[in-house]
């Protein structure tokens, strides 16, 4: 039963850091729905000025998740009230989502800034695609590490964290069962 646990605690952790990477490097590369760039949709940052939503300065965009992700992470270590003995171990865990945010941000300039065809354009994003598993296995590892030394009180605060944002209880839907797809 501990180990059931402890492989959905970690799986919990990886999907919860798995928004993060969702914010920086969407599937779909910054493309509308309809399958035209950002330069079509004005409320994506295209037109001639670049305003909108996500506006035309991307260089700013970035800032402002890491922004985001810095304060996330000063929130999650003082809920932690983490002990000096769990320092290194917390250290180690921000050093991975570092790490993967930083490759991240590189997968998605390289992608953004090629010429491509239909065909090199899949296999692009399947390499992506693989270079963020490997980044996440990395980032899942260290937040195993830390989770492993925490106490319960720690735990219940860090899986609180990561399994119970706004996106998370939207979809549950009301009184916590699954939302319903549409119809």
């Amino acid at each position: 039963m501990k180990t059931l646990r402890k492989n959905l605690l970690v799986a919990a952790t990886v999907a919860g850091l798995g928004l993060t990477t969702i914010a920086l490097a969407g599937p779909w590369g910054g493309h509308g729905s309809m399958g035209g760039g950002m330069e079509d949709c004005p409320m994506m940052g295209g037109g001639p000025k670049g305003h909108g939503w996500r506006g035309g300065d991307s260089g700013r965009r970035m800032e402002m998740m890491q922004q985001f992700h810095a304060e996330r992470m000063e929130l999650l270590e003082a809920r932690l009230k983490l002990k000096p003995e769990q320092r290194n171990a917390w250290k180690t865990f921000l050093a991975a989502q570092d790490a993967h945010h930083a490759e991240m941000l590189k997968i998605r300039q390289e992608m953004r800034d090629k010429e491509t065809t239909a065909m090199a354009h899949f296999a692009e994003r399947i390499q992506g695609m693989e270079q963020r598993l490997a980044s996440m296995k990395t980032m899942a590892k260290a937040a195993g590490d830390l989770y492993a030394t925490l106490d319960p009180e720690q735990k219940q605060a860090m899986d609180k964290f990561f399994t119970d944002g706004p996106m998370r209880r939207m979809m549950r839907g009301p009184e916590g069962a699954p939302a319903q797809p549409a119809q």
